[in-house]
Parts: structure tokens; C-alpha cells; sequence
């Protein structure tokens, strides 16, 4: 098995020796929030991010805020991306007890599925780990996310523990194929680029669609770079997802 190919999108970025967190940083608080299938609009890219990660940087601000403001605890914001500066966010969520990886590589939650996105923010207080929890809805289920790829990112078994040197696998048996997956979230990004918007009524309607819709569920603040294209990239395998159904917008 030619490991080194399932990681052949990785670009040329900073080594772990590289990207330093804060030394006094000894705990994570880790937030989600829902992305429920009637609100697509948290996941749209518009050039600038997501509606669904703004709204998670405002939480985290605030509650950054709140607990400097009432404890004397010292708090670190953290960057989505690794290679910022920021922390394997699925891990930590798991290990704060909000849910368990699935058979679609993603955290899946007792209450939402995998229909959450997450944000974390580091203390440098001991907090008590609140998890990981004795879930496993994956165990017999028919994986109707896998089903669901359209690129067939679940067909075959690309990872193995010999291979990687542990037992917690992608996809939790290594079955699954994230360069795959990647190609096919690159494809979204070109079609979104076909259909960028060529007058600027349609620019200003796509526009005005995201912020009433970040103005309905929390006021964010807006930056002045409007918004150049509309990337709605594939979930296929998080929609299906039979875990979390019962709430508002997901298909049952």
C-alpha cells in the first residue's frame, strides 16, 4: 500500500515542529454548532468563509470574553486551519465527549449526527475532559454515507494500522480515501466559479441572501469584502447520515 498517495494534496506547509501553541495553553473548550439540511446557506462559501464559521467565531469571541472576564483564566483563540496554529478539531471533540468518529470520517453526535461544525478555544487552567463517550451508532448501520460518495471515497480500504502505527483509523476501519474526497470538493470549487454571478444585480441578490440569512440567527459583524462566488460543496455523506434525524431539516 502506497500510503504517501492518500496524502498527495497536501502542499508544502509548516512542520509540526513549526506550529507552537501557547506554553501555559493545558485544556480545550471545544464548541459546535448545528448545520442542520434546511440551512444550507452555513455552509456556502463566499470568498470571505461560511456563515456557519463566522457565527462560530463570534461565539468563541464571546465566550473568550465572558471567561477572562470572570475567572482568572487566560484564553488562546484558535485558527480553523492547522497550519495556523489551530488543533485537530474532530479529535478534540471527541475527547471533550460530543460525539465519536464515523464510518464517514466524521464526528457524529448524538443529538445532530454529523450535521455540526466545531470551534475551539484553549485555557491555561486544568479543565476536567468531559468525554469521549461510549457511542458507536456506526456498529450496525447499513453506512448509507458511504453509499452516498459521489466519487466513491468509501470504496476501498486505503489505510491500515500496521501502516500508521495505531488502531484509530480514517473512517474508522481505513476506509476512506481523503484525497479522493478532496478532488471532488476541488470540483465544486470550479463549478461555483461557472457560475459566478455576471451582472451585479445577481451578485447583490446572492450577496443579500447570506446576510439576512447570518442577520436571522446572530448578528455578524460584516466585513466590507462582498461576496464573489457561491461554493455549495458536496455532504452527501454527512446528510445521509441516519443519527441526529429528528431535528428540524433533516431528512428522515
Amino acid at each position: 500500500m502506497n500510503l504517501q498517495s492518500h496524502w498527495e494534496d497536501v502542499k508544502d506547509g509548516p512542520s509540526p515542529a513549526e506550529i507552537a501553541w501557547p506554553a501555559d495553553a493545558v485544556s480545550a473548550v471545544v464548541i459546535g454548532v448545528a448545520h442542520s439540511a434546511d440551512e444550507p446557506e452555513l455552509d456556502w462559501w463566499d470568498g470571505k468563509g461560511t456563515p456557519g464559521n463566522r457565527i462560530l467565531m463570534q461565539i468563541n469571541r464571546e465566550l473568550s470574553e465572558w471567561i477572562e472576564n470572570t475567572f482568572p483564566v487566560k484564553t488562546c483563540k484558535l485558527p480553523y486551519l492547522i497550519e495556523k496554529g489551530g488543533i485537530f478539531l474532530k479529535d478534540a471533540a471527541v475527547m471533550a465527549g460530543l460525539g465519536c468518529i464515523g464510518k464517514n470520517n466524521l464526528v457524529i453526535t448524538p443529538g445532530y449526527g454529523p450535521r455540526i461544525r466545531f470551534r475551539a478555544l484553549l485555557l491555561d487552567r486544568e479543565a476536567e475532559a468531559t468525554g469521549p463517550l461510549e457511542f458507536n451508532p456506526c456498529e450496525d448501520c447499513k453506512q448509507p454515507c458511504r453509499k452516498a460518495c459521489p466519487v466513491k471515497s468509501f470504496q476501498n480500504t486505503v489505510y491500515s494500522a500496521e501502516a500508521l502505527s495505531q488502531t484509530l483509523l480514517p473512517g474508522i476501519n481505513g476506509t476512506y480515501d481523503r484525497v479522493t474526497c478532496n478532488k471532488k470538493l476541488e470540483n465544486d470549487i470550479e463549478k461555483a466559479v461557472m457560475r459566478i454571478p455576471a451582472t451585479e444585480e445577481a451578485l447583490r441578490d446572492m450577496q443579500l441572501t447570506i446576510n439576512e440569512f447570518e442577520e436571522a440567527l446572530f448578528e455578524i459583524p460584516k466585513g466590507t469584502q462582498e461576496p464573489s462566488l457561491c461554493v455549495k460543496y458536496c455532504r452527501n455523506c454527512e446528510l445521509s447520515c441516519p443519527v441526529g434525524k429528528r431535528h428540524r431539516g433533516d431528512p428522515r
